[in-house]
């Protein structure tokens, strides 16, 4: 399992951000993950980044604290700090590297799914988050990824679940999703899956970006924009609870609100990766009913270059002892084995992880 690579991954972090959002803005999409610059799903977390710390003052991964070449290093791409993503990714990174013989891992901040498919993709990071709808067009080459399809994404799981939370601004005179026509609406950062998943709604309602005036931005610049009234609506594309969502309700006059039955059904029917989902009463202060809505799966995906055996121990510790990590952050909790493959479509798993679920009984 050895590996010696310096670690690029700052470096190109400039040079990469133009061409993330040029790839991901072909269609005006938002990367993923949610308020990373979208953020992607992500939700505000006080964390410590043990994660980072492992990767060693010199940049080399192939070494650890001992100087053991054996030592296999893993970069796990994220999404920003303000996302759900980054405090996750730190965890997972401390985790491994504590639990997994043989592997040291860190974490490392991005702009979300979008720009962690790119990163992976270009050999800059081994494991990444990404939201499905996003997975699903770096694969096949859709949408921002024309011409650039990234065949080499594995999954190695899904995890939990990204609700989109559509926040209407209560006094902005709005009882549905239909009446942002006209209005100013924060649909995401650039290049998020957020923006992608907004694009998504509109569409649903036979909208467009182009029928409302859009403030780009990730979470706590939507929240900002809100509560200054300077937009009437927004939209998180996140797990629950997330603080963005939390504080919009709060601190911002914002009214949690239902996808109409008939553009749920819609987007349903026409994208593999989304579900029928209810965000629950009392999910969020003040929320005193049930909210309809669209949701869609998170994954941890790895290139298909991750050795199989190191990809297979990541996968068994996590699910192994997924317990020890829900008092690291209380989505954990939402991780469910039996999800693994819910909303993958073609997506092929990595072959590490498949032997683990094979010898789980948990593969047809």
């Amino acid at each position: 399992m050895k590996k010696m690579r310096r670690n690029t991954l700052y470096p190109v972090v400039a040079g990469f951000l133009g061409l993330s959002l040029l790839t991901a803005c072909g269609d005006g999409a938002d990367e993923g993950t949610d308020a990373d610059a979208d953020t992607e799903g992500e939700e505000n977390g006080e964390v410590e980044e043990g994660g980072d710390e492992a990767a060693g003052g010199d940049g080399l991964d192939g070494l650890d604290e001992e100087g053991d070449e054996d030592d296999f290093h893993v970069d796990v791409v994220t999404a920003s700090e303000t996302g759900l993503y980054y405090p996750l990714g730190a965890s997972l990174a401390d985790f491994w590297s504590n639990q997994v013989d043989g592997v040291s891992s860190s974490s490392q901040s991005s702009n979300g799914s979008v720009q962690n498919m790119i990163f992976m993709s270009d050999g800059e990071a081994d494991v990444g988050f990404v939201m499905g709808n996003i997975l699903e067009e770096a694969y096949n080459g859709e949408a921002g990824f024309e011409g650039e399809a990234y065949e080499d994404v594995r999954i190695l799981g899904g995890i939990y679940p990204n609700y989109n939370h559509v926040v209407l601004r209560e006094g902005a005179d709005l009882d549905s999703i239909a009446d942002l026509e006209g209005q100013d609406f924060a649909p995401g950062a650039t290049g998020s899956g957020t923006e992608i998943a907004s694009q998504q709604i509109l569409d649903a309602y036979d909208l467009t970006f182009d029928d409302m005036e859009t403030h780009f931005g990730d979470f706590p610049e939507a929240t900002d924009l809100m509560r200054n009234n300077q937009v009437d609506g927004a939209n998180i594309n996140a797990g629950i609870p997330t603080s963005a969502v939390s504080e919009m309700i709060s601190t911002a006059d914002g009214v949690l609100t239902s996808i109409d039955d008939e553009q749920i059904d819609a987007m349903v029917g026409e994208y593999d990766f989304y579900i029928e989902e209810t965000i629950p009463a009392g999910s969020y202060e003040g929320q005193e009913e049930d909210v309809h809505t669209t949701a869609l799966q998170n994954f941890l995906v790895a290139d298909a270059s991750l050795p199989d055996d190191v990809a297979y121990d990541l996968v068994e510790s996590l699910w192994e002892n997924i317990e020890d990590l829900h008092g690291q952050h209380e989505t954990f909790e939402q991780f469910e084995v039996e999800n693994f493959q819910e909303g993958a479509g073609d997506i092929p798993l990595h072959p590490g992880a498949e032997e683990y679920y094979e010898e789980q009984g948990l593969l047809d």
